[in-house]
Order: structure tokens, then C-alpha cells, then sequence
């Protein structure tokens, strides 16, 4: 980690190293002011280590706001500001201010007025059209980006970031989609630099030319029209000479269809769009996106397509990702999923923002994990992640603690989870857990399927069942059940499935299966990577290898749509693959029978057979949860978590693992 942990100056900043824990929004100030959530939050992520912290979207004004921001547009938040960047500073890293306006990406119900934009060209994110600004307006709004820099400043930032990516308003005066202008804001390439680069140069003229202005930029916005790698390169070099001193690079807008923060994107998958901008400019460029481990951030650097890494959702995930990187304690890390279960898909929500794997995110001003009075002999049951949880916990707490597993792996129903295209991050929390319990002294005993009279006979203090969930049977007659399987058969590689292939459920497990069958037969990156270095394959002939496997897959529902349960911020990626995989999707079906000649489908009072070589049931689940009740009485303290207790996501597993495990 030799450049990791190098010091690098940025304007008048110095940073102690090269990681920065990029703006996400929270929802954690719903008046916009500072409060303890917030100040707690990131003074324990600098206390981890971050050498940079940029906080945001702070806003400037009253016309681009979003729900629960902080609050920038007004002298009355610089006192509760203080407090948060003495904090941080106080904590050892360097604090900076996004400075926000999202232009047409605002929703008018939330500001009470049409929102505002270059022209008015309807919004997919909002789907509204906004009001063109006037003169006026554009010189209002330049102005709110300079006054709000200088507020960040007395408030005691090292620095401002002015956000110019994800299709925000700077944004939408560069592109062409977006900005239809016929005066000097339209037009040409020229005119359409110029609203941000007067933003940077009033922010400059407002904040000192001793204050430090990054800019977060759109290395490709990926859509249709608009402005790539090549561009961005050019609106880098005119903002450089504005006075920008550095350029945070990301990619897409928030309407873009290429994947940006999903396991869908390799890790440091658009570093490349750094390296673009960084040819072009003299002053330090950051990369951003999927960046999740030490070796893939070092790597980054060390190809000098980057001289900074952003840690974003890793440092929510584990907000001491720096100091164990530095310290060589990388197995140490509680890697960071891209499920966007607790994150993303609450920021779209407006809800305020969690981790599934890291249950303190957010709590870590009300919730600490102390010492137990006194050690207890505790015996867990299972060691999917709410067993494991428990088990890591109530050890790191001082008590003895046994994890018994009936199968000889660790992680239950992770290994599933993470067979799906783009969800293989999820075995990372697999080796985190069976790292760290050996760390901790657990005692991990695999192939060990446990009984009542076991049970009973270990004489624990404290007794934890988190058994799992199995699953649910088929609520429809089966008369052929050789061709029957479950998801969980498809997922593990157990399941040989002929070529034309029925999915019953189209939930988000059903749905990520059915793209799992879909995609046997495509080819792998590796070998597109090879016919396209040795040219051996058409463009045209490369997609269908891509796109068209060896099994034809319907996916029947019973109510209306399908995905209804994957996150808001997922969810479009899946969708996108049915798309192309040429899934057939058949909802508001119920499922009759499965014969000798396929499913049989009742829809809108029509019976119809579904010709299939095999039928994958995914159903539901249901709780494996015998055990605690022959345990019932029996024990001194008895407890039922995870899905033993009822079916759930991964979130919700892990935090009532560790919330058990903080009160025992």
C-alpha cells in the first residue's frame, strides 16, 4: 500500500493519504441542520482513517434542493456546520462541502414551484419538464454557489466540492440533450462550458484563491447524445484553468442504463474515465465507483490512472477501512456488498440510510458495543448471518461463545445470494465472518447438526437459534416431479435443467434464477476478451454470444410485474437483463399443475400449457426452526433470529444478530 497511504497536497490542502470518502447523501438532516447523528457518523469514518471526507449534497439554494439535505443556502446552519468539520478535523482527516443544485433532477412537489433548467426538456428521473432559466436566474444561482462556498469556509472546510456529474444542473448546460439555449449558455461547445465555468470561477472569486475547489465530474454521462470520456477531458481542462484543483471523476446520470454502482460493474470498472480526464489536466484526479478493497485502490494508483481513490459505500460498510488497509489487516475489512440495500435504495426512498452489513451505520451515536458485565457461555445455531453475527458480537463482547453449522461451510444462504450475475461480492462477508470469528476465539464447529439433548447437555447460559429458512413447498399439484426443482438447486450448480426452462415466482429470487439459466451457455469475459484482441468475432456476432445462451426461460407470476421486492435502485438492472437474455415473462398467472408436457397456467379464466423440459419453483421460504421449539423450557435463556424466526433480507438478519448480541 506504498501510494495508498502517500501523502498528496490538492490546492492548499495537505492529506495525509490518498483515500476519500466521497458525498453520499443520508437523509440524516431533515431541517438541514447539523445534529449529533450526523457529527458521530463521520468523526468515527475519519477516526478510521479517510484522509479526505466530502459531506453532501450540501445545498445553496432553495429551487435545486432534495429531501433531508444540509443545509448550506443560509448563514443560520454555519454554528452546527463548525461543529461537524471540528470534528472531523479533530478526528485526523480533511473535511469538504458538496455544493449542490440539481436543476431539473428536482422534484417540484418538494421546493413547491416547477424546478429549473437550461431548457425545458422533460426529466426521466422526475418526470416532469422544468422552467428555462432566465438571466437572472443563472446569474442567481452563480451566485448561491459562491456565497454557499464562502459559508463552508467561515463554517471551517478545507474545501468545496462543486458537483458537475450525475446529470445536475452543470450538467445539463453542458450537454446537448439538455441545453437547447440560443444564447451565449447554448449552442456551442464554447457557450455550453460556460455556466460551470463561471460557477468555479465565482466560487474561486467568493471563497479566496487560498481555499481548495474541487469539482466532481461526469467522465461519460452514457447517454444517448451527450457528452464522453473525450468531453469531459475538454470541460476539465477549461474548469482547471477557472481555478479548479482537483477533479473527482464518476460516470452516468442518475437516467443513464448502464450500471454504476451494482455488482454489475467490476471493481474500479470506470477508473478509466479518471485516466482520461487526468491526461488532460496537471492538478491531482479522483476515481470513483466499485472501489471496495485495498489492492484494487493501490492497483489504480499504481497505473497512474488516478493519484486519489474514492471509498464511498466500503466506509459505510466499515468506517475503519483505511487503518486496517494501512495496518495489513485487510481480511479484517467488512467489505462492502454494492447490494445498495441500505443505501442507495434508501436515498431514493428518502428514507434514511443503513448498511446491510454493518448494523452501526447511522446508530453510532446512540448504540456502542461495551464490554460485558461478565462473560457468559453462549452457543449459537447456525451459521448463516444472523448466527454469525450473534456469534462475532457477543465474542468481541467478552463471552464464550460456540457456533455450530449442520453443513461444512459457514455463510447459509449467502452462497446462494451470491450466484447470481453481478453478486458474487457477497461471499466477501462470507470470509470476513470466518475470518474474524477465528480471530475473536469462537469456537466454529462445522458438521455439527444439533439436537435438543445436545443442546441441553452443552449447558450454555444463552442459547441462540438462527437455523435458517428452507424452501416453501409447491402450492399447486405436481404430477411430474423429475423435472421439478428449486431456485436454491439452480443457484448452487446442482440442478441440470433441460433447454426449455419454466420459473414459477418472479420475485427477486425468482427473477435473478431465471437470468442465472439464461445466461448458461453465453460467453465469458474472458473469452470475449480474447475474440476481440484476436478479432476472430464480428461486433454483431459478439452481442448474440453475449445475449443468447442455450436455454429458452419463462418466468410465470401470479400478481401484477415482476421484481416488486428488489430495491428501487437495482431493480432496473435486473429488468434490463430479463430484456436481454429474451426472458418471457408471464404475470398475473396462476400456476395449475405441473405435468409430463410442461406448466399448466390459468390467466384472466383462460388454461394454457407452457411447454417445459423443467420446472424451477421459487416460491417463498419458510422457517427450519423444529429445534426451538423441543428447546423450549429447557434452556435458561433462548433466542430465535434470522430467518428461523421468519423470512428476511440480509439487513435485517445481520442487525438482529448484533442486537441480540449487544444486550446478552
Amino acid at each position: 500500500m506504498e501510494l495508498l497511504f502517500k501523502p498528496i497536497r490538492i490546492g492548499g490542502m495537505e492529506l495525509k493519504n490518498r483515500i476519500s470518502m466521497p458525498a453520499i447523501h443520508h437523509n440524516y438532516t431533515p431541517d438541514g441542520f447539523v445534529n449529533d447523528r450526523l457529527v458521530k457518523y463521520y468523526e468515527t469514518r475519519a477516526r478510521g482513517g479517510a484522509g479526505l471526507i466530502i459531506v453532501g449534497g450540501c445545498t445553496i439554494d432553495m429551487i435545486g434542493i432534495g429531501p433531508k439535505m444540509i443545509g448550506l443556502h443560509d448563514d443560520k446552519y454555519i454554528e452546527g456546520l463548525k461543529r461537524l468539520t471540528g470534528a472531523v478535523k479533530g478526528a485526523g482527516a480533511k473535511i469538504a462541502a458538496q455544493l449542490y443544485q440539481a436543476g431539473r433532477y428536482t422534484h417540484s412537489f418538494f421546493i413547491g414551484q416547477q424546478a429549473i433548467a437550461p431548457s425545458p426538456i422533460a426529466s426521466k428521473f422526475t418526470g416532469e419538464v422544468p422552467r428555462e432559466m432566465t438571466s437572472e436566474d443563472i446569474e442567481m444561482v452563480i451566485e448561491s454557489f459562491g456565497e454557499a462556498a464562502l459559508r463552508a469556509k467561515k463554517a471551517g472546510f478545507d474545501a468545496v466540492e462543486i458537483i458537475a456529474s450525475a446529470g445536475y444542473l452543470i450538467c445539463q448546460f453542458l450537454s446537448p440533450i439538455t441545453n437547447q439555449r440560443t444564447d451565449q449558455y447554448g449552442g456551442s461547445w464554447e457557450n455550453r462550458c460556460r455556466f460551470g465555468i463561471e460557477v468555479v470561477k465565482r466560487v474561486r472569486a467568493r471563497a479566496g484563491s487560498d481555499f481548495t475547489v474541487l469539482v466532481r465530474l461526469s467522465g461519460n454521462d452514457f447517454m444517448p447524445g451527450s457528452n464522453t470520456n473525450k468531453e469531459a477531458a475538454l470541460f476539465a481542462a477549461e474548469l482547471e484553468k477557472a481555478g479548479a484543483d482537483c477533479f473527482n471523476v464518476t460516470g452516468g446520470w442518475h437516467e443513464t442504463r448502464v450500471p454504476q454502482i451494482t455488482g454489475d460493474l467490476p471493481r474500479g470498472g470506470f477508473a478509466y474515465l479518471a485516466s482520461g480526464v487526468k491526461a488532460a489536466v496537471s492538478v491531482p484526479v479522483i476515481a470513483s465507483n466499485r472501489i471496495n478493497d485495498p489492492e484494487v485502490a493501490e492497483r489504480i494508483l499504481i497505473s497512474g490512472q488516478a493519484d486519489m481513490v474514492n471509498i464511498g459505500r466500503p466506509m459505510i460498510a466499515d468506517p475503519h477501512f483505511a487503518n486496517k488497509a494501512q495496518n495489513g489487516r485487510h481480511k479484517s475489512i467488512r467489505k462492502c456488498l454494492a447490494c445498495n440495500q441500505g443505501c442507495m435504495d434508501m436515498v431514493f426512498s428518502a428514507q434514511e440510510v443503513h448498511c446491510a452489513v454493518n448494523p452501526l451505520a447511522g446508530r453510532e451515536y446512540e448504540i456502542s458495543v461495551e464490554p460485558a458485565a461478565s462473560a457468559r457461555k453462549v452457543l449459537v445455531i447456525g451459521g448463516g448471518p444472523a448466527g454469525m453475527e450473534a456469534a462475532l458480537t457477543a465474542a468481541s463482547r467478552g463471552h464464550q461463545v460456540t457456533l455450530w453449522e449442520k453443513s461444512g461451510r459457514l455463510g447459509g444462504q449467502v452462497h446462494y445470494a451470491a450466484a447470481p450475475s453481478g453478486k458474487k461480492e457477497f461471499l466477501s462477508l462470507v470470509y470476513y465472518y470466518e475470518h474474524e470469528l477465528n480471530e475473536k476465539g469462537v469456537k466454529v464447529e462445522l458438521n455439527r447438526e444439533a439436537t435438543a439433548g445436545d443442546v441441553v447437555r452443552q449447558g450454555a447460559d444463552v442459547v441462540v437459534v438462527a437455523t435458517g429458512a428452507g424452501p416453501a413447498g409447491a402450492p399447486f399439484m405436481v404430477s411430474a416431479p423429475e423435472k421439478v426443482y428449486t431456485a436454491l438447486e439452480v443457484l448452487d450448480g446442482t440442478a441440470i435443467l433441460g433447454r426449455e426452462v419454466v420459473v414459477v415466482g418472479g420475485g427477486a429470487v425468482g427473477c435473478e434464477t431465471a437470468v442465472t439459466i439464461a445466461e448458461m451457455g453465453t460467453i465469458s469475459a474472458e473469452t470475449l476478451k480474447f475474440l476481440m484482441e484476436n478479432e476472430a468475432e464480428s461486433y454483431e456476432t459478439l452481442l448474440g454470444l453475449l445475449n443468447r445462451g442455450t436455454k429458452n426461460v419463462t418466468v410465470v407470476e401470479l400478481l401484477k410485474g415482476i421484481g416488486r421486492d428488489i430495491g428501487k435502485s437495482t431493480r432496473w438492472v435486473v429488468m434490463k437483463n430479463i430484456k436481454r437474455l429474451g426472458i418471457k415473462v408471464i404475470d398475473q398467472a396462476g400456476v395449475k399443475e405441473v405435468n409430463g408436457q410442461g406448466v399448466l397456467i390459468e390467466r384472466e379464466g383462460q388454461e394454457t400449457l407452457i411447454p417445459a423440459d423443467s420446472v424451477v419453483l421459487s416460491v417463498g421460504s419458510r422457517p427450519v426452526n423444529g429445534l426451538a421449539g423441543e428447546l423450549q423450557g429447557k434452556v435458561s435463556q433462548l433466542h430465535i433470529i434470522g430467518d428461523a424466526s421468519s423470512p428476511r433480507k440480509i439487513t435485517e438478519a445481520i442487525r438482529e444478530g448484533f442486537e441480540l448480541a449487544v444486550k446478552i
